[in-house]
């Protein structure tokens, strides 16, 4: 029988597991036309840590790893806001598969205008307009495939616990 301990450790190794996870796809990433920012499919970590991991958790892995990719990218002017995007958009959709609410892939709605509040305080509208299509279309991607890969994933550790 698991202690609560020993429960407490395996979720935080899978946080650190799942935040590397998320760091990882996003470093996988395409520069955007714009030459700001780029798309990649760091969302789907994101929603991997909304489904695996309990609300803040999850949300402090999701935006740490994307957070370290814009650092390591060398965007780290991108680094708080995609900390607090990533985070919240991680916090939002666990809520909604906790609660069976059918709209957590609305969740990815946050990315394209968080992005697009950010960049046109940081650049210009202009600039920053050309940059939604492509980041809703990232967050859309990641949001499908995190959640089929990590409804999966649920399956499998419910299996072997």
């Amino acid at each position: 029988m698991e202690n609560k301990n020993d429960k407490k450790t395996k979720r935080l190794a899978l946080a650190g597991q799942l935040c590397g996870a998320t760091l990882l796809l996003t470093l996988l990433s395409i520069p955007l036309p714009s030459g700001y920012g780029y798309v990649n499919l760091g969302d789907a970590g994101v929603y991997l840590c909304a489904l695996l991991l309990p609300g803040g958790l999850g949300a402090l892995a999701a935006g740490v790893g994307a957070a370290l990719a814009d650092l390591i990218l060398g965007w780290a002017v991108y680094a708080p806001v995609t900390l607090l995007i990533k985070g919240l958009t991680a916090l939002l959709a666990g809520l909604a598969f906790r609660r069976a609410i059918p709209l957590a892939l609305l969740c990815c709605l946050l990315v394209p205008l968080g992005y697009f509040l950010y960049e046109t305080i940081l650049l210009t509208a202009p600039v920053a307009a050309v940059n939604v299509l492509p980041n809703a279309l990232q967050a859309a991607i990641g949001a499908a495939l995190g959640t089929l890969v990590g409804r999966h994933l649920k399956a499998l550790i419910k299996r072997k616990d």
